[in-house]
């Protein structure tokens, strides 16, 4: 066997990347590197036991030029007698209409392409030829960027099947020696020759002085990026874990945990912890760039802290709040109506998440309650009535002298600012406040019934 191909299977089995039966659409542009692993992966297939096939998607950026690239890749397919399926994105008219940037429309419209073979075909591995001195820019561009350098992942999972990058442990010169010796011929990119991304830059003045310096270094990039892989993967079950066990769920299915839960696992896991959270929130969506790092931050920062409490306005209409001890995403909503309601003696009232009901003595009640308490008003002082908080309320509690400030008493109480702009404010027919239901009531109520009360008032959940 050839000494590239044989690097190349030991890499395949060492990766665990590909296994018999598989079916491999190897994505190829026609140039060097992609002709090669084309080569490769056709000089492999009855030897692994795999299906075969090449993907060229035209960009259409280059005219004829881009255009004759396909017709190559078809022709080196039939030599190879390989399915070729070819494709085109149109980039001028996607950048026209939406702008961005030339190399992520190119790559999105590639890839788009790819699992739109790969579903209709039923292929489930996509190979790309990627090699060591792409993971050696892409090192260095994470790095210019201030990102962990985990470079490009030597295998991901997609729907429905996996990415591969079968020669990432092998340089460019091996895959040109590997093509000559071949007798196959191979496409050049003018564009590759531009400084205008930072990619070329990086390849053409940055890369060849660090392999100046030592020519195994790319190589060794590769060595690196796979441990730090692994690493991260180590991490990030642990993280999954981690927030199995302390994270609950409310009936909305947003979730809640404990400050100290999370205080309590290593900074690592944290920095992980919080990612991991977003992406449950949003089901995996992007989070918009401008909260990216900035968010992540801030949120790291109250989540670590042991005091005070915190309100935080994320993305898409949710709220991040840490209350007393305990973590929860809540859904923004608007002021709660301040206005009076009538609390209709005998019939539910809902307020909010609870129901409110009060009737006389001698009248059946008899469904279940979070709360009943028992009272005793002058008639002048019926009907009840409910209303959300305003500043200044007060109430009178069994054993004081002066009404008590609901700022004052839902700090006692530790209620936090969330669960203030809900709670229900029950009033006598005169306005003043006798009960704050879930929280304190007044001294006109009682918890157990002597003979004075007539009234009994009761609070559950909707």
């Amino acid at each position: 066997m050839h000494a590239f191909e044989k690097k190349i299977l030991d890499f395949i089995h060492k990766e665990a990347l590909l296994s018999s039966g598989r079916r491999v659409l190897v994505a190829c542009s026609g140039g060097v590197d992609s002709v090669a692993l084309l080569l490769f992966m056709a000089s492999i297939r009855e030897k692994l036991r795999i299906e075969v096939a090449a993907a060229h998607v035209d960009h259409m950026l280059r005219g004829k030029e881009s255009a004759d690239d396909g017709k190559f890749v078809k022709e080196l397919c039939n030599k190879l007698d390989i399915p070729f399926y070819g494709g085109n994105v149109t980039v001028p008219s996607i950048l026209d209409k939406e702008g961005g940037n030339v190399q992520d429309v190119c790559r999105a419209g590639r890839y788009a392409f790819f699992d739109a073979v790969m579903r209709a075909e039923h292929y489930d591995i996509l190979a790309t030829a990627h090699h060591a001195e792409d993971q050696l820019e892409t090192v260095l561009m994470q790095l210019a960027k201030g990102s962990v350098p985990l470079g490009i992942p030597v295998s991901r999972k997609v729907d429905g099947g996996s990415i591969i990058r079968p020669v990432l442990p092998a340089m460019k010169e091996e895959l040109l020696l590997y093509v000559k010796e071949q007798g196959a011929h191979f496409r050049k990119d003018p564009s590759n020759e531009s400084d205008a991304y930072l990619r070329n830059r990086l390849r053409h003045h940055v890369a060849p002085v660090i392999l100046a310096e030592n020519p195994s270094a790319a190589v060794n990039v590769v060595k690196m990026t796979t441990g730090l892989q692994e690493d991260e993967m180590l991490l990030d079950s642990l993280t999954k874990e981690r927030f199995s066990s302390i994270v609950t769920f409310a009936e909305d299915g947003l979730p809640t945990f404990s400050s100290n839960l999370f205080r309590s696992m290593h900074t690592a896991l944290q920095k992980r912890f919080i990612p991991l959270l977003l992406n449950y929130l949003y089901s995996g969506e992007i989070v918009p760039v401008e909260y990216n790092t900035a968010l992540l931050n801030q949120l790291h920062h109250h989540l670590s802290a042991s005091t005070g409490n915190v309100s935080i306005d994320l993305p898409k209409g949710y709220r991040f709040v840490r209350e007393y001890g305990t973590v929860s995403i809540v859904k923004k909503t608007s002021i709660l109506d301040t206005s009076l309601r009538t609390l209709q003696k005998g019939e539910w009232t809902s307020w909010g998440d609870d129901m409110l009901l009060y009737w006389d003595d001698a009248d059946a009640h008899e469904e279940d309650a979070s709360e009943m308490m028992y009272f005793d008003l002058q008639d002048s002082e019926l009907p009840l009535y409910v209303r959300g908080r305003k500043d200044g309320d007060r109430l009178l509690l069994p054993g004081m002298v002066r009404p008590k400030r609901l700022s004052r008493l839902f700090i006692d109480e530790k209620i936090g600012a969330e669960q203030r702009r809900k709670v229900p404010v029950v009033t006598t027919a005169r306005g003043e406040i006798c009960a704050i239901p879930g929280v304190r009531y007044g001294i006109q109520f009682m918890k157990r019934k002597t003979e004075r009360e007539k009234y009994i008032f009761k609070m559950k959940d909707k």
